[in-house]
């Protein structure tokens, strides 16, 4: 893969490590790990990121040249569709080539070959989306998931109980979280308040609920406050071997 081969030329020549590009970029070390072995692809949003990080563009890092169109090597209609795709965005570019590799990948692919699978370890207790269960301690058990850029990038998952962050997340949701201790305003995390675990956006000075039937926690109310992560996404049924 044209991409693994860029990547790795430009992380050596660099003196650069999966580990400093993740803290810098925020994209988890075992997805750069994958991507440089030739294991997968990244999305638009990641291919953007690092386009940005290394300061080249989308077209470089996924074909390795700086200017791919070469008199007498492609044929018209190569290079019409050559000249409409220059015209996108960096971000657009992503995705069309991320869906070009997907469909190339998805004809390529014998019917009979099967997804590859990781494991995640899962909070028992439920994580509140109302007035807040107890977290820590709690049992944990091994779920086995699809292989995807979120499950490879999330460190742990919990479920949802309550409806406080509807229409968002749903009672008995599986969560994808990846482990940081801060987000940003306005993003979503998971907070421990005097031991009771809780999903919600911050605010700053406040924990948010989205169902407007709930009013937002005031952490001047609490001890002991500290963040678990970052909700990445939702793990949905049919991802769950």
């Amino acid at each position: 893969m044209k991409f693994a081969q860029t990547l790795d030329y430009i992380m050596t020549s660099n003196n650069l490590s999966a580990y400093k590009i993740s803290k810098e970029t925020g994209i988890s070390d075992r997805l750069i790990g994958y991507w440089r072995k030739g294991d997968k692809l990244p999305g638009a949003e990641n291919l953007l990121t690092l386009a940005n990080y290394f300061s080249t563009s989308v077209d470089y890092l996924l074909t390795g040249e700086h200017n791919c169109l070469q008199s007498g090597l492609l044929n018209d209609d190569e290079q019409e569709l050559l000249s409409y795709f220059n015209k996108l965005s960096d971000k657009d570019k992503g995705r069309i080539l991320g869906n070009a590799q997907a469909l190339s990948g998805a004809l390529e692919k014998p019917s009979e070959e099967t997804q590859n699978t990781i494991f995640i370890e899962c909070y028992l207790l439920p994580v509140s989306a109302g007035t807040g269960i107890y977290l820590d301690n709690c049992d944990r058990e091994m779920l086995e998931v699809e292989e995807t850029d979120l499950t490879l990038e999330a460190n742990f998952a919990l479920r949802v109980s309550g409806d406080s962050m509807e229409p968002d997340f749903k009672n008995k949701d599986v969560l994808l979280v990846r482990s940081q201790p801060t987000v940003e305003i306005g993003q979503i995390g998971i907070f421990i308040l005097d031991g009771e675990g809780f999903v919600k956006e911050f605010g700053g000075d406040c924990l948010i609920s989205h169902n407007k039937k709930y009013e937002n926690i005031k952490l001047e109310k609490y001890n002991e406050i500290y963040c678990r992560g970052l909700v990445l996404g939702v793990l949905e049924d049919e991802q769950i071997v």
